[in-house]
């Protein structure tokens, strides 16, 4: 349910206004783990499903293995709910740790299919299997962006690393001069935006390669002000969770100058919702049903760009 404000009229008419501004800008579609609702999730087939449908952005996860690959996963270990061995089982939880195997042992997993029963399973029933796809680098995405003939696509690049869980990963820093050696060797500084909810990663991606954007990832709340803390430690994109935005929040990143890019907004009755409040892009599972209220709206459209994955 929309999260009740006892001033919400007048607070929707302000973020109307406030949000004028999206007919007249490039709204950023941004497609969550490429298109996760019909394609398996950070998979080549799944960007080149997100590329095929059109989008501005395309989302993604990263870790590092062992051998020191950006390699594009969201998990620090492998999920058992998507991670079928060599020898075609499911794996066991706990999966092992990406950090813990070099790439070529990576590759001998099958990630192509959502395990039948799983919980997962039932959350994407439309999503269509690619046997065979596996866990690709980073600098797979870009070369196959770059097939696509696909010059302004951009890439939002989430960094899995978790203070709560500190040694299952490269630390904050080492992490980040991985990642910003695969952009710049790509060229691809000027379209990447470094996301996190380890904010430690941010400021290190900031400090070494002011070029790269970075956006500051909010989930549930813990008291205080999201948009304020955003603001205080020098973000200028906030992305919270689409629950937890509401339209008083959204007048709030706007007074402090932040861009607002909600995650993940799936559901066609919230997709509309936040297209009137005038947030700057939705990341979304479905980047078809967002493309359709677009295209309903009169607003630009991503161009198509299919390849072959």
């Amino acid at each position: 349910m929309w999260p009740p404000h006892r001033n919400l009229p007048l607070l929707l008419l302000a973020a109307l206004a406030l949000g004028q501004a999206l007919a007249a800008q490039a709204f950023d579609l941004q497609g969550h783990r490429g298109a996760r609702g019909t394609a398996p999730e950070n998979t080549l087939p799944g960007f080149a499903a997100a590329l095929a449908l059109g989008v501005a952005t395309l989302e993604l996860d990263t870790g590092v293995t062992r051998d020191g690959v950006v390699v594009i996963h969201h998990d620090r270990r492998l999920n058992p709910d998507i991670a079928r061995g060599p020898d075609g089982r499911w794996i066991d939880a706990p999966g092992p740790l990406l950090r813990e195997l070099d790439f070529q042992e990576l590759r001998r997993y099958d990630v192509g299919r959502l395990r039948p029963g799983s919980e997962y399973a039932a959350r994407f029933p439309e999503q269509a299997p690619v046997d065979g796809a596996r866990i690709p680098r980073l600098a797979e995405l870009f070369a196959l962006v770059r097939k696509a003939g696909n010059d302004r696509v951009r890439f939002s690049i989430e960094t899995k690393t978790s203070p709560a869980a500190a040694a299952e990963t490269l630390p904050p820093a080492q992490f980040a001069r991985a990642l910003i050696a695969e952009i710049r060797a790509a060229g691809m500084a000027e379209r990447t935006t470094v996301q996190s909810f380890d904010w430690r990663t941010l400021q290190a991606v900031e400090r070494a390669a002011p070029e790269i954007a970075t956006a500051y990832l909010t989930g549930r709340r813990r008291g205080g002000s999201q948009p304020k803390a955003v603001h205080a430690a020098g973000g200028r994109i906030w992305s919270p969770s689409y629950a937890e935005l509401d339209s008083a929040a959204l007048i709030e990143a706007r007074s402090l100058g932040l861009k607002v890019v909600p995650w993940t907004v799936n559901e066609p009755g919230f997709i509309e919702r936040f297209l009137d409040l005038g947030v700057d892009g939705i990341i979304t599972d479905y980047p078809e049903r967002v493309r359709a209220e677009l295209a309903r709206r009169g607003l630009p459209l991503p161009a198509p760009t299919p390849v072959e994955p």
